[in-house]
């Protein structure tokens, strides 16, 4: 795991190369505290540089790495899950191997199958390939969007790195804001890629490459989700066993590394059934990670966790989650975060990770679960299915023409699907239906965008055209935004920040795979989500098998406390006449009564407030 970085084509003088990288490596030094290395060739202009965290080849991992006459170069963050398969098939293609390192596996991979390597990679990786020969540079996201990549190209070169702060630390590009994305941020609640929240500063889309040469910088995408049926529909008793299979599998994979793997539990479902695996498999007795609310007991689950760990004879340690100490844990959020995001329990994974990081460099962790199998209850919300299933029934033109201000809350979404005139604004809606309603006039007019379009919030033609039903269309919705640019956004920044890996077995290729192919009636069945899991957990106690699904989430307590003595300063200091926000529509937001949703537009506003101070004011 690490943090890369670099430059192409740059347009800077040739004696400053080394010092460049160096800023820019450093600015992300707690993705990698271990190792440094770099690449600085300023005859072609070019330069790339990395930070190590050591977790497979301790030795012989460093970075960048070449091939044999050095005309291709690697840096690479994340994990090859399937590097040994691939360096079998590349050996016996010729290919030589110097290290064990999953990283060299890139190299070969490239020089064997070009771009087209990159969807043979089971793994999660951000990753810079620079071929001297044919002066071109590819830069990489995993599919499911697990690590990122940032990368601007300015008039004095392309810049790139696993954080927005190693682009800014070139100096090659300063930041400013993009109107744009902001309106994106008060739409869906986080901002998809491409957009970052910086202008000029794009964000790889899961699956997506860039490739630069002469000049010249094409954008695509190597891996498109699609769901396809399966050659011979199987039983439930079949997918269930196949499930257990593939887990486990993956889960083995995952806990393959130099050092001690831990896990993160909950209690729930996803983390149990991971966590049981790992213990199952691992040569070492597993350290297992919780956090508990002793503010909030309605919320705290720790009851359920520590019953795993009993049960499984796991090192088991928990970390607190206490109001009194959100206020500067929202600015070290922000920080490592560099966008707004109130589209997933950010403040509770930063103290699980800090915890977790204070122990061990590697942990496995439940995501991609809910988004793969339907976990979350608003999938099943009457709503939306009819709103799906009436739209092409309904005058669109009429029902817009009716102020959603004036319909009850629960109604409105229903509206918004009925009003769209076309499947995508449809699926635009159901995405701004689950998210804050922030009014666009709280944001000071010379940040505010004009524009409509909402094509970044939707994924792939391709993908909604296999999505076939309500569930699988919007489970596509929820793996490519909220999953991709929200909760993988929170675990990578959140993680790495504590110089600790966050590993996703549910979000291995093969599990990706069989999700995609998996009818959806063994997803969701009546009000029983992750249908298909319930098979699987007659391996938890009897007390973790027959839970309702809760999901890591904030105390409803501390979600109605927003709005006091902190968020009043915050906001009201912040909407200065230059600044992001309108003091006039604020201080009246403020000034009302509590309200169902007004705790969430506040802590919207707060993560936008603290991004402003962060990269805007100092």
């Amino acid at each position: 795991m690490c943090g890369i970085a670099g430059i192409f084509e740059g347009r800077i003088a040739e004696d400053s190369y080394p010092d460049v990288l160096k800023k820019m490596a450093d600015a992300i030094i707690h993705r990698g505290p271990d190792d440094e290395g770099y690449l600085a060739l300023p005859q072609l202009s070019t330069g790339l540089a990395s930070r190590r965290l050591s977790i497979v080849d301790l030795p012989g991992g460093h970075q960048p790495i070449a091939n044999e006459d050095e005309t291709i170069h690697v840096v690479f963050n994340g994990e090859i899950y399937n590097h040994v398969e691939l360096r079998r098939d590349l050996e016996s293609r010729g290919h030589r191997f110097r290290t064990n390192c999953d990283t060299e596996v890139i190299v070969h991979a490239y020089e064997e199958w070009d771009v087209e390597g990159l969807g043979r990679l089971n793994g999660m990786f951000a990753l810079a390939v620079l071929d001297t020969a044919r002066r071109r540079l590819l830069l990489a996201r995993d599919g499911p969007g697990m690590k990122h990549l940032y990368w601007a190209q300015t008039p004095r070169g392309l810049v790139f790195g696993s954080e927005v702060k190693a682009l800014l630390a070139s100096g090659l590009i300063e930041p400013e804001v993009d109107p744009e994305a902001i309106r994106l941020y008060l739409t869906a609640g986080f901002i998809p890629a491409p957009f970052t929240g910086f202008l000029g500063i794009k964000k790889l889309p899961p699956g997506g490459f860039v490739v630069a040469e002469s000049g010249n910088v094409r954008e695509g995408r190597f891996w498109i989700p699609r769901y396809v049926a399966d050659e011979r529909e199987k039983s439930e008793t079949e997918y269930a066993e196949e499930l257990e299979y593939l887990l486990r599998q993956a889960v083995a994979r995952h806990l393959a590394a130099d050092v001690p793997v831990g896990a993160f539990l909950s209690g729930g479902w996803d983390s149990s059934l991971i966590t049981t695996f790992a213990a199952q498999q691992s040569s070492r007795r597993l350290k297992t990670f919780s956090i508990v609310f002793p503010d909030h007991p309605d919320t705290d689950e720790s009851r359920y966790s520590r019953l795993m760990a009993q049960t499984l004879g796991t090192d088991h340690e928990e970390t607190e989650f206490r109001t009194s100490e959100t206020e500067q844990m929202v600015s070290d959020v922000v920080r490592h975060l560099e966008e707004p995001n109130v589209r997933a329990p950010i403040l509770l994974v930063y103290q699980l990770c800090r915890l977790g990081g204070s122990r061990l460099n590697s942990v496995l962790a439940g995501e991609g679960s809910d988004e793969l199998f339907g976990g979350y209850s608003w999938f099943q919300r009457p709503d939306a299915r009819a709103g799906y299933a009436l739209r092409p029934f309904t005058p669109s033109g009429i029902v817009g023409m009716l102020s959603p201000r004036l319909v009850p809350p629960p109604m409105r979404l229903l509206l918004a699907l009925l009003a769209a005139p076309d499947l995508d604004a449809a699926d635009a809606a159901w995405l701004s239906g689950l998210s804050p309603d922030v009014d666009s006039s709280l944001i000071s007019s010379r940040f505010r965008s004009s524009k409509t379009d909402l094509e970044a919030l939707l994924p792939d033609p391709a993908t909604m055209a296999s999505a076939q039903g309500f569930l699988h269309r919007v489970l596509s919705l929820e793996q490519h935004g909220r999953m991709a640019d929200a909760i993988l956004l929170e675990s990578d920044k959140m993680s790495m920040a504590f110089s600790l890996e966050l590993r996703m077995p549910f979000l291995d290729r093969t599990i990706v795979d069989f999700a995609l192919r998996l009818p959806a009636r063994y997803k969701l069945r009546g009000r029983q989500e992750k249908y298909i899991l319930k098979a699987l957990t007659r391996h938890l106690p009897p007390e973790i098998a027959q839970r309702k699904k809760c999901g890591l989430h904030y105390p409803s307590s501390f979600l109605n406390s927003i709005g006091g003595d902190y968020a009043r300063a915050l906001l009201l200091d912040g909407a200065t006449p230059d600044g992001l926000l309108n003091r006039v529509q604020v201080e009246q937001l403020l000034s009302r009564k509590e309200s169902a949703h007004r705790g969430s537009i506040i802590g919207a506003l707060i993560m936008l407030q603290t991004w402003w101070n962060e990269f805007f004011l100092r």
